[in-house]
This record gives structure tokens, sequence and C-alpha cells, in this order.
């Protein structure tokens, strides 16, 4: 196995089309690992410790661009290569507007630009955030690992001229229709929706879609928005942008819960809607929002129906746990009592952080705590992710499994690999994935799980053995992949596809809760 690393000089690409592109170079043959990026100090750091850098790499400037390949000879690694440049070269040729080397440059020759979209190395893109704000324009920036003094000074200026700054660290937001980042693409309407988390807020956008309403605008503001030291700067903005749109019915608000003197600044914000609101904030004391006015919901579904419902003036209804329960009792009997053996745990493999934490919430209800890389307590925390225990969920696109690799929603060939070694131990009883569609995200996600599926449940009947695959698509039918398309190919494989992640990860759990009630009684 040789390591090469090919430096195009001065030719800078952005760090999503980069990521995306270099999934595609780990399905070539002979090809062991592969890491592109821009010469910045972070990445050719990040490189290094994939073991990917050699002294080419290192002599790279921010301004080139570092293919790093780890091959089994150097006609695959010079394959890998001229693959990469190619399939640079036919982006760019899909490509139907205008380029400008610098934002000065662009402002101009454009008089009617409004939004700027940063994906840079995080010590590059908060200058360029600054000059996009001076120049009068919002912000979405990508980028992760921006100082935190530096994102707070951005978002205190956005809002000193009236600006939005979407992110740091913000995977998605649909604006006026457009989809932008890692984003589904759904219809217009009356819903206007601000989070803190992304594959959370496609999620509620998705099942609006798909019950024939839509989305005025769905603002990502970043991660660390609603900690204490931001304060909620970008929330609060977003509130007042849907509070005075009048495009937006209703409000809706979702975050893992936040500091709480950002909560109360948020809830007393909402109190003063002219709009109702539904507040989401993930496993939190529901009693949190208490005297806001809000609307309080403890999962997508719910969250969505709530905002559908207060759109077109009707009452909300929503399905109890027990009626819930009820509706999917005998499928979750059909496949616990196909279960034999040893099989007995749940095993979750998630792309969506907060999707994962949806499936936390809903599934320790019936099953108790789960172990996992996100367990909401420490003593349920992994040692090693790597190595699941008992009932566990696993999300695959936290910083331990993305460090130098393109997220699994963009190559999933680490999760098909995870997939793999769960199916084989004859505890595991269900394996419960999402799949996320949308624009700059895998080309064909159930494409790429259809034959490690079918594989893994062969293997699984040959040992008399009855492995349960259950999964959601977080997408539209106006998406690439084509949702239809996508549910087919899962469902010829034989998994269970369900109409959101809710209902799959509700499933799931009493699926497990069934057979533990068998194996009480053996």
């Amino acid at each position: 196995m040789i390591v090469k690393n090919f430096v195009e000089k001065d030719k800078y690409y952005d760090s999503v089309l980069l990521m995306r592109l270099a999934a595609r170079l780990t399905e070539m043959d002979g090809i062991a690992n592969v890491s592109v990026g821009m010469g910045t100090s972070l990445n050719k750091d990040t490189i290094h410790e994939l073991g990917l850098l050699t002294d080419d790499g290192s002599a790279a400037s921010p301004n080139d661009l570092v293919i790093a390949v780890s091959a089994e000879s150097e006609p695959a690694a010079s394959a890998a290569r001229k693959q990469f440049l190619h399939l640079l070269l036919e982006s760019g040729g899909k490509k139907t507007g205008r380029s400008y080397p610098t934002l000065d440059a662009m402002s101009r020759a454009l008089h009617d630009r409004n939004l700027a979209v940063i994906s840079l190395a995080g010590q590059y893109a908060g200058a360029e955030a600054e000059k996009a704000l001076s120049l009068g324009m919002d912000v979405f920036m990508f980028s992760d690992n921006v100082p935190l003094e530096e994102e707070i000074e951005l978002k205190e200026t956005a809002h000193a001229k009236g600006l939005l700054m979407m992110g740091p660290d913000c995977g998605l937001s649909f604006i006026g229709g457009t989809a932008i980042g890692l984003c589904s693409k759904v219809r217009r309407g009356s819903i206007g929706i601000a989070a803190a988390c992304g594959s959370g807020m496609q999620e509620v956008m998705n099942i609006v879609h798909k019950n024939g309403l839509g989305v005025s605008h769905a603002i990502g503001v970043g991660g660390r928005d609603l900690c204490l030291a931001v304060g909620g700067i970008t929330m609060l903005d977003s509130i007042d942008l849907l509070d005075a749109d009048p495009e937006t019915s209703v409000i809706v608000l979702i975050s893992k819960p936040p500091a709480a003197e950002v909560a109360e600044k948020i809830l007393r914000r909402v109190k003063q809607c002219q709009k109702p609101v539904v507040v989401q904030f993930i496993n939190s004391d529901p009693g949190l929002a208490a005297g806001s006015g809000a609307y309080i919901s403890d999962c997508f579904e719910n969250t969505a129906k709530m905002a559908m419902s207060l759109s077109q003036g009707k009452p909300i209804a929503l399905e109890s746990d027990e009626a819930y329960d009820k509706r999917l009792e005998s499928l979750a009997k059909r496949e616990a009592g196909q279960l034999a053996g040893a099989q007995r745990y749940l095993r979750g493999l998630y792309c969506g952080g907060s999707l994962a934490e949806e499936t936390l919430t809903l599934a320790q209800k019936k099953l108790g705590p789960l172990y996992g890389n996100i367990a909401f307590d420490e003593a349920h925390r992994l040692i090693d992710s790597n190595i699941s225990r008992g009932d566990c969920l696993i999300d695959m696109g936290a910083e331990e499994f993305t460090l130098g690799k393109p997220h699994v929603a963009i190559d999933p060939t680490l999760r098909i690999q995870r997939f793999a070694k769960e199916a084989r131990d004859p505890e595991t009883a269900v394996i419960l994935m999402d799949m996320l569609l949308g624009y700059a995200l895998c080309e064909d996600p159930a494409g790429r799980m259809e034959q490690p599926i079918r594989d893994a449940m062969a293997a699984a009947k040959a040992e008399d053995r009855h492995l349960c695959v259950i999964t959601s698509l977080c997408g539209s039918d106006l998406d690439p992949q084509g949702l239809s398309a996508q549910e087919k190919i899962l469902k010829d494989a034989g998994a269970l596809v369900m109409q959101n992640n809710g209902e799959a990860s509700r499933l799931a759990a009493l699926i497990i809760a069934f057979r533990r009630e068998a194996l009480t009684r053996a």
C-alpha cells in the first residue's frame, strides 16, 4: 500500500463539492482511503491524522488543492487523481452561473445579490462573512471550526444591520423556495421554521410537504446559537423575520435544549408573537415553555401536525402513544415473533444527529436508556463508539466518524461497513436507519444499501435468524434522488420503510419490547 499526495496549484474549490466528489473515489478499485481539501493548516492536520500526508501535501498553500490517496499501487493512485480532476471538470461544466474571484468583484458586477453561501476552512470563513455582511448580504455559513468569539461578533454585526447570520456549522436552510446546503426541496407555503438542528428541521419540512402543505422559509441558525455565550441571536432575529413575514402564518422553533437563560429569552419573544408558535426543544422538560403561549411538541411528527393544523385553522388532534402502539402492534408482533436464539437488541445507525436524538427520546419511553455516542446520560455513553452494547444508537454523522472524511449522508461507506458488522451479531434483532435525501447528499443512498441489506438478511436466514431492518426516508418527491424510487429499492431489498423517523423509532422499540416479553416467558 502506498500514500500519494497530488497538489493542484492555485485551484480553489468549495468544501461541500470536494466532500461529494471524494466519496466517489472510495468506490474505485485499489483505493483504500482518500482525503481531499484545500492546503490549509487545519486540513493538513486532518490529513496527517489519517496517515495520508506526505511532504508534497505539507508544502501546499491554502490556495492549493490537495488530493491525498492511500492506494495499492502507483497506477491506482494516479487513476484516482485523474478521476477526481475529471469529476471536478464535469461538475464545473454543469454550472450555468458566473463566477468571481472575490466578493468585492462579485459586488461590483452584481447589484441584486442578497445572500452569500460560505463553505471555507473555519479560520478563513469569518473574514469572508464579515465582507458579505458589509455588502448588505445575509450569510449562510456551512463552515465549522469558527472561533466562538468570532461567531458572536458576526451575529451581533448581522443583527445591527438587520441581516441574518445563519451558522457557522449550518447544514441547511430553505429561503424563499431555494434549498441551500444539504437540503430537501419542498413546496412553498405558510409554515415558517427556525431551527438549530438540520435533520430535524428537514424532517418537519418533509412531513409538511408530504401532507400537501408548504414552507415559507426554514432558517438554520447554527448548532451553537442557543448556547449561553451566543444567546440565541439568530434564533431571535429569525422569529422577528417570520413574525413580520406576510407569507408565514405559523412559526415553528426546533432546538436541542437551550441554555436556561437563552430559553427564557426566546420564550419571552415567543409570548409577544402575533402568530401561533410551535416549540420543540428535544428531550427537554415540557414545562420549560409553560406560560409562553407556545404549543409544545415532543417529536417531529407532532411538530409538523401542530403547525399544519394551526395553518389551516383546524383543531389540533394528535395520536396518543397508546394509540400509536395499537396501530403498530400487529406488525411489531409479526416481526418479534420471527426473532430467534439470542436476538434481543436494537441497533440504530444514523446520519442525522437530531433524528438520532428523537429516536432516543421515543425509544427510551418503552425500553429505558439506550447506549450510544450521543446517549442522554454519561452512564450510557459508549467508551468506544465502534463497539455496540445492548440496545444502542450511533450517530455516524458525529465528528469522530467524519474527521477528514465525507459525512455518511454524502458517502455511506462507513455506515454500510457498520451495518454489516451489526447484522452479523447474533444478538442483533432490529437495525434502524434514517436516509437523508436532498441536494448535495448521496445520489442514491437506498441503492448503496440495497445489496448489503439483501446479503445480511440472507446470511441471517442461513443461521435460522430473522434480521429486521427498519428505515425511514427524510426527503420529498422533488428531491433529485426520487423519493418513491428510493422507497421501492428499500422495500424490494426486504426493509420495512416507515412514513417518518418517529414512526420507525416507535416500531423498532415496540418490536424489542415484545421480544423482551417473549424471552422473559421462555
